[in-house]
């Protein structure tokens, strides 16, 4: 994943419409599929702005926002001060290069998992640092022909995911429960003005 990208990106991140209807579906679909509660202890990795995250921090006891992006950090820490929010603790941090010695209830991502080539491992990394009985929510695109990302998109190293590699990706590294279902569709329109809708998935699955 790019950091400068992301780092450019992230003062006027929030102001696309399209992206926040995203998050607040995806976390929409998050709080309706799992059994989140005040008791939880959360890290959401690729936290970006937080759009995500500070719509589940309610639900949960306190949340870890880790990104690589420190303007995306930024954004964040900004939020976190003018609205008050006591249990946010953002975090710049590499999963695949750095570790990190807590274990957590539940872990999500959101629209992540594309701009890492190494996603496999990730994943691993995720359920690695589950607790016995927690919680793993991915949602990403749907896997696509390229044609999502404009042609100069930065950091994009998967055309999206095909869903039974994400089921049996997780199954077979120990989770339970695994599912994947539609949240959303993002709707783009080429420079022909031709539209197409690009499904939005979401796969969860329980350790132990």
């Amino acid at each position: 994943m790019s950091g400068k990208h992301f780092d450019k990106a992230a003062a006027g991140w929030d102001q696309k419409q399209r992206r926040v209807e995203l998050a607040a579906k995806i976390a929409a679909a998050i709080s309706s599929t799992l059994p989140l509660n005040k008791n939880m202890r959360a890290l959401e990795y690729g936290c970006g702005t937080g759009l995500v995250g500070l719509a589940l921090a309610p639900k949960l006891s306190t949340l870890t926002a880790v990104d690589t992006s420190t303007g995306m950090l930024a954004e964040l820490a900004r939020k976190i001060e003018s609205e008050k929010i006591s249990n946010v603790t953002p975090l710049r941090l590499d999963l695949l290069q750095e570790s990190l010695e807590d274990k957590f209830d539940l872990i999500f991502c959101a629209m992540t998992l594309h701009h890492i080539k190494e996603a496999d491992q990730l994943l691993a990394r995720f359920c690695d640092l589950l607790k016995d009985g927690a919680y793993l929510a991915v949602a990403d695109l749907k896997e696509e022909d390229g044609s999502f990302h404009d042609a100069e998109a930065d950091g994009v190293m998967h055309h999206g995911f095909n869903p039974e590699y994400l089921v049996t990706t997780l199954a077979g590294l120990g989770l339970t429960q695994v599912s994947v279902k539609e949240v959303h569709s993002i709707i783009k329109t080429n420079e022909a003005g031709a539209s197409r809708a690009y499904p939005v998935i979401l796969v969860t699955g329980k350790k132990g």
